[in-house]
């Protein structure tokens, strides 16, 4: 380890939101900057069209996720609308270590857990202008069923009663600005 990652140590940035607020879309321009790190959760759903195991997830069994869990092997994970999805904590602690910003894209349920465990980290809210736009943007991504739409929906109201517990709320209304404002809250003091 230089002696730079020893007196530089990285920095924990955690995104979370209801279902369609935008957090995948702002995390995929946020990692265009070397400085950057993502954090690729594991999860055990199927991956959707066009994702690739290792980029937005580690498509990973039920019982494979099981044995990380009894291992310690993340630094959370829940059940989210029946699938699991955890937080590798080697990839974490690794990027960390060597000074870099650690991005984590993840569930409320997840965040809410890493606040116990990293308190100093920033913590970013990232939701929709209004119930109704989450809605159309669940319809446009079509990726859900309408069981399924209609759970995430359901969960968005109980998600967003918890952005208080968040160092940032930022509402992606307008796509630029609001990876803008999320830069600049991580960059901030790095």
């Amino acid at each position: 380890m230089s002696e730079t990652s020893k007196s530089k140590p990285g920095k924990l940035v955690v995104i979370s939101g209801p279902s369609g607020a935008g957090k995948t879309t702002i995390t995929s321009q946020l990692v265009t900057d070397p400085k950057v790190h993502i954090s690729v959760s594991a999860t055990t759903r199927k991956p959707r069209e066009g994702e690739i195991d290792g980029r937005q997830y580690h498509f990973i069994s039920r019982k494979q996720f099981e044995k990380q869990v009894a291992e310690g092997g993340f630094i959370e994970h829940a059940e989210v609308f029946g699938n699991l999805y955890g937080t590798p904590r080697k990839p974490v602690e690794r990027a960390l270590r060597e000074g870099t910003i650690c991005l984590l894209e993840i569930d409320v349920q997840g965040a809410l857990q890493i606040m116990d465990q990293y308190p100093d980290a920033t913590y970013i809210f990232v939701e929709p202008p209004g119930f109704d736009e989450l809605s159309k943007r669940l319809d446009t991504r079509e990726t859900e069923t309408p069981d399924q739409k209609a759970a995430r929906l359901e969960a968005a109201p109980r998600e967003t009663a918890l952005r208080e517990r968040y160092s940032h709320h930022v509402v992606n209304d307008d796509l630029d600005q609001a990876i803008k404002e999320i830069r600049d809250i991580i960059f901030a003091d790095k």
